[in-house]
């Protein structure tokens, strides 16, 4: 082998840190600067890139946080929605209530004066019919038919003792 043989050696090892100088002299004037500039724009790529990641967080953090009002505006309105909801319940129920308790008093107020209808009308039949019986009483115990005049004399006594109570049980006779 040629490399290890003694007289080629010092020629060899010069050829090898000749060529070795030309290659560091290469890499230093050509690779290097294009190495360089890659790692460079590498370097501001990240930096970048970890800035934008930086604002990202921020802005996601602030929205986060505009999302979080938000949503507390959002639960306070549907609260305060609710709370109207529920007043205006409470109102149409006490409107309802209201209404019914007039038209309960209006159809008491139509009862009682239906009653009170009836118990007149009752009351005429009932007067009628106490003058008819009264002068058919009368002519039985006369045992006579009485005029026109006559009759409406003992009704007339009888309607007004039949208003002023003046009407009494009498007592019987023993006998």
């Amino acid at each position: 082998m040629p490399q290890f043989d003694s007289r080629f050696f010092s020629s060899l090892g010069m050829w090898t840190v000749l060529s070795f100088l030309l290659m560091l002299a290469i890499v230093w004037k050509i690779l290097l600067p294009s190495l360089v500039k890659v790692l460079e724009e590498r370097k501001m790529r990240v930096v970048s890139d970890l800035e934008a990641a930086r604002k990202n967080r921020e802005e996601s953090a602030s929205i986060l946080e505009e999302q979080k009002m938000l949503l507390s505006k959002a639960r306070a309105q549907a609260e305060e929605i609710l709370r109207q909801a529920e007043e205006m319940g409470r109102v149409v129920r006490e409107e309802k209530q209201k209404e019914a308790m007039l038209e309960v008093e209006t159809r008491l107020k139509k009862a009682e004066a239906q009653i009170k209808a009836d118990i007149d009308r009752v009351r005429n039949e009932l007067r009628k019919e106490t003058v008819s019986l009264v002068v058919r009483g009368i002519e039985s115990v006369l045992e006579e038919s009485l005029n026109e005049t006559q009759k409406m004399m003992f009704i007339n006594k009888a309607i007004r003792a039949v208003e002023t109570g003046a009407v009494k049980a009498e007592p019987k006779k023993a006998g």
